[in-house]
């Protein structure tokens, strides 16, 4: 099936909104002292703003 012409535009658009979307989320969950989890590559680990360490699950 032949890929449209401006399909590479479109998904690079997708992953910068979704990019924008994550940074935005991280900033207000630092802001309200919240914790949050992201994927080390291995396994989820929550990032804890306050004390500045991570802790694996």
């Amino acid at each position: 099936m032949p890929v449209p012409p401006d399909a590479k535009k479109k998904s690079d658009a997708i992953s910068a909104a979704l990019r924008d979307a994550v940074v935005e989320a991280i900033d207000r969950k630092r802001k309200l002292g919240q914790y949050w989890v992201v994927w080390d590559g291995e396994k989820p680990v929550e990032v804890h703003p306050d004390t500045k360490q991570t802790a694996a699950e």
